[in-house]
C-alpha cells in the first residue's frame, strides 16, 4: 500500500513539477535540453509492480554469513528459489508489462504536455487494477521468504536481512534526478515517504 501512495505522489509531482522551466535558460540550449531529458523517469511496470531480487552473495556479506556457515547454503537456496519466482512472474506477464510501460509513459507525456490530471489519475487507476493481482503473489511470496528466513536465521541476522531488503526497495523506487538533489519535490516526496511509513 506504501508503494501505492509513493508512486501516486511521484507522479501528481511528475505532472506539476516537470514542466519545461521557463524564462532564465533560453540562453543555453543545451542545458534545458540535458535538464528536459532528467526531468521525468520512465515508468517501469515490473518495479511499480515490486518484483525484486537479490544477489545471493551481496546478502551472505551483508548478513555476515561466511560460506562455511552450514546456514549459509539454505540462505543462497531460499534467496535464488525467490528470484525464480520472480523471473517467472515476468515471463508470464511479459507482455502486460510492455504493454503497460508503453501506455503509462505515452499518457505521462500527454498528460505533461497538457496538463492533463485527469488522465493521469485513470491511467494509475487502470495500472493498479491491472498490477494488483501481480502485487499480490509478490508480496506472498516475500513473506514466505522472509518467514522462512526468520526460521533460519538469529535476531541480529534477521534484522540486517530486513534492513538490507528495505533498502534494495527503496534503490528501485524511481527518484526525480535534477542538478540540484535537494529540490523541492524530492525533499517532499521523502518527507511524505516518512510520515506514511
Amino acid at each position: 500500500m506504501k508503494t501505492l501512495i509513493y508512486f501516486l505522489v511521484f507522479f501528481q509531482f511528475a505532472c506539476v513539477y516537470a514542466q519545461p522551466p521557463s524564462g532564465g535558460r533560453r540562453g543555453n540550449p543545451n542545458q534545458s535540453q540535458s535538464n528536459g531529458t532528467r526531468e521525468i523517469q520512465k515508468f517501469e511496470s515490473q518495479k511499480f509492480a515490486g518484483i525484486l531480487e537479490y544477489d545471493s552473495k551481496k546478502t551472505l556479506k551483508k548478513l555476515k554469513l561466511k560460506k562455511s556457515d552450514s546456514v549459509s547454503p539454505i540462505v543462497v537456496a531460499k534467496i535464488e528459489n525467490h528470484n525464480l519466482q520472480m523471473n517467472k512472474i515476468k515471463t508470464e506477464n511479459k507482455d502486460l508489462f510492455e504493454g503497460l510501460d508503453i501506455v503509462v509513459n505515452q499518457n505521462m507525456e500527454i498528460a505533461r504536455s497538457t496538463q492533463n490530471r485527469e488522465l493521469m489519475r485513470e491511467t494509475m487507476t487502470m495500472v493498479r487494477e491491472k498490477l494488483q493481482p501481480i502485487q499480490d503473489h509478490i508480496r506472498s511470496d516475500e513473506e514466505e521468504l522472509n518467514n522462512q528466513l526468520k526460521a533460519l536465521l538469529n535476531g541480529d541476522q534477521n534484522e540486517k536481512w530486513l534492513k538490507y531488503q528495505k533498502a534494495e526497495k527503496e534503490k528501485e523506487m524511481p527518484r526525480r534526478r535534477g542538478d540540484d538533489a535537494r529540490n523541492r519535490p524530492d525533499n517532499y516526496n521523502n518527507q511524505t515517504r516518512r510520515r506514511r511509513g
